[in-house]
């Protein structure tokens, strides 16, 4: 591990509002560039932040954040997410309006994107190190 990826690993454990013991894949099962990925992230939590206070904007510190490192494999450019939810939501509540969304940004006629989540892990150094595994600068971006 890079000193910078041991560096943001523990920047994320120190927040306590980013809820590094959840963690959470958002898989396209197609070959599609970074950049179209992280429009797609984006554009998924706006519609969550939307959701949830339609003032997000104005608001900063009610706003749901996304700490994505993207990640390519053979057919599933994906992204790998750390969850920064505000102590007012419910992150399951999150989590599920995340799912609906990511489900609906998929053009195809037979949607195959997937919103993978696991709430039960105990290790957060672990899962952060995990999500950040590939970590470079142009892998790492925060929405």
């Amino acid at each position: 591990m890079s000193k910078t990826q041991e560096q943001v690993t523990n920047a994320l454990i120190d927040d306590t509002n980013i809820k590094t013991t959840i963690q959470v894949v958002a898989n396209t099962y197609l070959n599609i560039s970074f950049d179209k990925l992280t429009k797609k992230l984006s554009l998924l939590n706006s519609l969550v932040n939307q959701k949830l206070f339609r003032y997000f904007r104005k608001y900063p510190d009610k706003r749901v954040a996304f700490y994505c490192c993207n990640e390519r494999v053979e057919n599933n450019t994906h992204s790998h997410i750390i969850l920064k939810v505000p102590p007012e939501y419910d992150v399951l509540n999150v989590l599920l309006l995340m799912n609906k969304y990511w489900k609906k940004l998929d053009d195809r006629t037979h949607t195959k994107f997937q919103l993978y989540y696991d709430l039960n892990v105990n290790d957060e150094y672990r899962t952060t190190r995990y999500s950040t595994k590939k970590y470079n600068d142009d892998s790492f971006i925060v929405i």
